[in-house]
C-alpha cells in the first residue's frame, strides 16, 4: 500500500473516546461545524447552536471562548509534525515505524496519557531510538540512573500525541505482559522497507548475542500467536533460518550474517 497515510485523523481521535465525549470524532466534526458556521456568519453560541440544532452548552466554549476539544488539539499538533500526512515512503514513517517496534521489544506507552518511553539498547544514546525520534521531529530528554535498568529517551513536548499516533499504529498501550500482542497490521501490507526497519530495530533491543557464536535468540514472555508471527516476519526478512521455539526464537548464524545484526 505504498502512498498509503496509515494514521487517520478519526483513529487519533477514537484515542480519546470515553472522556468528555463518549464519540469524540463526532465531537471534532461538530466542533468543525459550528466554529465554521460562527465564523462565517459572525455569530454567537446562540445562534450557531439554534442553526446546527446543537446543545449550545457545547458549542459555547468553541465559538464564544475560542477553546476546543483535546482531540482537536491532538489532530493540529499531529499535522503539524507530519505524522497524519505520511505514507510509507517518508522518512517521518520510518521513525514511527522504529518507535512502534521499541515500544514492542523494550519501550513502553503508558495507559494514562498515552506518554511514551523508548529504551535505549546497547549502544546508548547512538541507539536507533535517537534516530527515529529526531525524524519524528521532537524533543527528547535522557533519563538514567534508572536502579539498573535500561536508560530511556522519553520525548519533552507533545509526547502524549505521539504515544496515540504509535497506538493507532499498532503499538501496544499498557503493560505488555497482560496483553494479548499481535504484530501490527501496516506490517502485512507495508513494503520490504518497512517490514525490515521494524526488524532491524526490533533485534537491536532484544537479540542476544552469544560469545563465540553468530547465532542469536530472541526470549520473551509473550502470547504464542505473537511470538509465531515475529519468527515469521524474522524469518522473512532474514531469508529463512528463523525457528521458533516453545518461548524464544532462535536465529541461526546464516540469518544473523545474511540480517547484518552480529556485533
Amino acid at each position: 500500500m505504498t502512498g498509503t497515510a496509515f494514521v487517520t485523523e478519526r483513529d487519533l481521535a477514537r484515542t480519546y473516546d470515553g472522556g468528555a465525549y463518549e464519540n469524540t470524532w463526532e465531537a471534532v466534526e461538530q466542533y468543525r461545524a459550528a466554529t465554521r458556521y460562527a465564523n462565517t456568519n459572525d455569530v454567537g453560541s446562540g445562534a450557531t447552536a439554534s442553526a446546527l440544532d446543537l446543545p449550545r452548552s457545547r458549542i459555547r466554549t468553541w465559538v464564544d471562548q475560542g477553546g476546543e476539544p483535546d482531540a482537536v488539539r491532538a489532530i493540529d499538533t499531529a499535522r503539524g509534525y507530519g505524522w497524519l500526512e505520511c505514507t510509507p515512503d517518508d522518512d517521518i514513517f520510518a521513525g514511527l515505524n522504529a518507535l512502534v517496534a521499541n515500544v514492542f521489544s523494550g519501550g513502553s506507552i503508558a495507559d494514562s496519557h498515552y506518554r511514551p518511553s523508548f529504551a535505549l539498547n546497547h549502544r546508548g544514546e547512538d541507539s536507533h531510538v535517537i534516530d527515529a525520534l529526531e525524524l519524528v521531529g521532537v524533543d527528547y530528554q535522557i533519563v538514567d540512573d534508572r536502579d539498573g535498568r535500561a536508560d530511556e529517551a522519553r520525548p519533552t513536548e507533545d509526547g502524549t500525541v505521539l504515544g496515540r499516533v504509535l497506538a493507532v499504529l499498532g503499538a501496544p498501550v499498557g503493560p505488555k505482559a497482560d496483553q494479548l500482542l499481535s504484530l501490527p497490521d501496516y506490517l502485512v501490507v507495508g513494503s520490504v522497507d518497512v517490514r525490515e526497519t521494524f526488524v532491524y530495530a526490533y533485534l537491536e533491543n532484544r537479540a542476544v548475542h552469544h560469545e563465540g557464536k553468530d547465532t542469536m535468540t530472541i526470549t520473551e514472555e509473550r502470547n504464542d500467536s505473537y511470538l509465531s508471527s515475529l519468527a515469521v516476519l524474522i524469518n522473512d526478512i532474514a531469508g529463512g533460518g528463523v525457528t521458533r521455539n516453545s518461548e524464544s526464537i532462535t536465529i541461526s548464524a546464516d540469518a544473523a550474517r545474511s540480517l547484518g545484526t552480529v556485533r
